[in-house]
């Protein structure tokens, strides 16, 4: 666990350094993936462990097929948390058990809308929480699936964190 953290980390960084010289020519950011690729796969500690840097996307997979995605402006490949499709997504990270993504651009209207939407799905456990600048929903499904909608009404934005037990 200690060294998916660590990876985490170091992905990150990489993620910052590639997002801040893309202004530089495309064989420096070749070199620059790939110098990242092999500084995550050492610190791994795993030379079968798979890392791509794709513009923006990290994506990294382990020897016994577990997946880490980190960037991009998608949505991510998951099936437990339905896909908000308003606003922009801004950064996305997930694995087979989390996810979590950032939007921008997201009016209160269409948040209100997928938040009564995942009210419905996730019915249990349920918390709430309204303040001036903030809005919170926290909820759990019949499947032990988790959600968390934070919306910043101060600069529409949202985040949204989901999870699931480990297989």
């Amino acid at each position: 666990m200690k060294r998916l953290s660590v990876a985490f980390l170091v992905i990150l960084l990489a993620c910052s350094l590639l997002v801040g010289c893309c202004t530089k020519e495309k064989i420096e950011q070749k070199v620059g993936e790939k110098l990242a690729e092999e500084a995550v796969e050492k610190i791994l500690g795993d030379e079968n462990a798979e890392v791509d840097i794709d513009g923006e996307k990290i994506t990294v997979k382990g020897k016994e097929g577990e997946t880490l995605s980190l960037g991009g402006a998608e949505w991510p490949d998951i099936d437990y948390i339905p896909e908000f499709k308003q606003g922009r997504i801004i950064s996305a990270a997930h694995d087979s058990n989390s996810a979590m993504i950032i939007l921008e651009e997201v009016d209160r209207k269409n948040f209100k809308d997928y938040l009564e939407d995942i009210k419905k799905v996730f019915t249990e456990e349920n918390y709430e929480m309204q303040a001036e600048e903030y809005l919170l929903f926290e909820g759990k499904n019949t499947k032990g699936e988790k959600i968390v909608l934070q919306y910043f009404t101060n600069d529409n934005s949202l985040t949204i964190i989901g999870g699931r037990e480990s297989e």
